[in-house]
Order: structure tokens, then sequence, then C-alpha cells
């Protein structure tokens, strides 16, 4: 996906937003934003908005000498998250299509996102009833299914912490046809998932756990290893959840699924459903049919 002029707004907005976690001192909270807009000039909107947006909290990081500004957030949700884990695993068990409630829980757990929302904007038992009962406005699970029937070796984008234990509960179903492999940041960045998060929820217990060699929003495919290009290639599927998997691989060549809420309107768009919806997208499919 590339990005917009109105990315750029957003761009400086964020930036805002992690001077203000990273640290207290106005001085350092106005440095970051000011050395943040200096840079906008020269971004490229051919670049996806999730690759020019890492600027802002790589300033953050380093102006405020915080290398991890969301590490007592991200532990706050995850404590928050787990203390429903068992709620949900006893929903997907008691389900009569167990698959499709933990795909439609993992959506659920897509609105943990600091990058957009403040933790007190969050209520996540209102999200887990009302995706329970909509369908995604792009439904593609039945191509989902059918692409798991002839899996082997699905790679699995982790987005934010406290979702990772949405996400647990999906790939607890997914390992019982196909093997899984987790992937989450090679270092911080933002409230999305690392090593450490991984362990903490108990998701390396579950599936094989990798990382996408750096400290990346979603996995720009012009930014990340070829290591790690190299591995999107040779799996069979590949789940990326949340806005940044969605802005950075959704023009890749595999066979890709994914899930996402729609948190702005230029992503609305982009996936073709409106702002707050929940997608279940094969970027295959989309492009057959010409969406």
């Amino acid at each position: 996906m590339r990005a917009t002029l109105d990315c750029l707004e957003c761009v400086a907005k964020q930036a805002l937003r992690a001077a203000r976690i990273a640290t207290d001192n106005p001085a350092t909270q106005r440095r970051i934003l000011d050395e943040t807009l200096a840079k906008i000039p020269a971004m490229d909107t051919d670049n996806s908005p999730a690759y020019l947006s890492m600027v802002a909290y790589q300033l953050a990081a380093k102006l405020s000498d915080n290398a991890d500004p969301y590490k007592e957030l991200k532990r706050a949700q995850n404590e928050l998250a787990l203390s429903l884990e068992d709620k949900m695993r006893t929903r997907i068990q008691e389900s009569d299509a167990p698959l499709e409630t933990a795909l439609h829980l993992a959506a659920a757990g897509n609105v943990i996102d600091l990058g957009i929302l403040e933790s007190h904007e969050i209520d996540i038992e209102a999200v887990i009833e009302e995706v329970l009962h909509e369908r995604f406005s792009m439904d593609h699970t039945d191509t989902l299914k059918a692409a798991l029937k002839d899996c082997n070796d699905l790679l699995y984008l982790l987005d934010n912490a406290g979702e990772i234990v949405f996400d647990k509960l999906l790939i607890e179903e997914l390992v019982k046809v196909t093997k899984v492999t987790a992937v989450v940041k090679g270092a911080p960045m933002l409230n999305d998932v690392v090593r450490a998060d991984a362990d903490f929820v108990g998701l390396s217990g579950v599936c094989d756990i990798i990382d996408n060699g750096g400290a990346f929003i979603g996995s720009p495919l012009n930014a990340v290893p070829q290591i790690f290009l190299d591995r999107m290639t040779a799996a069979d599927v590949i789940i990326g959840k949340g806005q940044g998997n969605y802005e950075t691989i959704d023009e890749f060549d595999g066979n890709i699924f994914l899930i996402l809420r729609a948190k702005c309107e230029i992503i609305a768009k982009h996936m073709g459903v409106k702002f707050g919806q929940v997608g279940l997208i094969s970027t295959r499919r989309r492009a057959a049919e010409g969406v």
C-alpha cells in the first residue's frame, strides 16, 4: 500500500503522541516533533504509511534516550488480555465453528493499538462482543479454510501487545491443521510484539517464534532483511494482523491473508470497507475479483 498526503499529517500526529509517551520533558517532546516534521518534505509517498511513520518512533526513542517507551504500557495490555484468556478460550471450545470464532476473536484483539488509541479508550470486552456478533465486512474465511487444507507451513505476522493473547488462541486452532511460525519484531517499535511478549503470554509454548529482523512497523518489504523475505516466500500461507502488516505486505507475492479493523479512512477505502469495520482479506482473491 502506498501513502497519501493525509498519511503525512498522521506522521506528525504520531510524532507528538510518541514524544509524550517517551518523555515528560517538554523541550525534548518539541525536539522530537520538530525533527519529525523536518523529515516530512522528503518523504516519498510511494512508500507505505507504516514505513514513513517509523521515523517518528525512531526519533522519539533516540532523542528521549528511551529505547522502549511503550514497555510498561505493553505489559499492562498483555496482563489485561491474559485476564480474559480463559473466558475467550471457553467461547472457542463451546463454539460450533471454533476456527471461525477464533478468527473473530483475533480480529477483536486488533482494537488494542496504542499507536492510535489511548489505553483508556479501549474497552476490550465490549469489542469482543461486538465483533463476535458481526461478520467480517470483507469476508474471505472460506478462501483461508481452503488454503489451510494444503498448507504445511503458515507464517503468522503478529501485531500489538495484548492482541497477541487473541492471536495465541487462534494459533492454538491453526496448529491443529498445520505448522505455524509466529513472527515478532526484532527490536522494540511502538507497542508491537517482541520475543519477550511472546514468552510472557505463553505463545512460545504453542508454536515456533522468529523475528522479522528489526524494529519495524509491519514488515516493510524494502526494509526487512533478505533472509526474512526468503522465509516469507517459503511459506504456504501468511496471516498478517493489523494495519502495519496490511500496509506493508499487501503487495507481497504470496498467499496472504490480512485480518484487521479499519482504524482510519485511508485504510478503510483501500480495504474496501467502512471506517471501523473488520476484514479478513485474501490479497489474491481481492486482486482476482478486481476489488
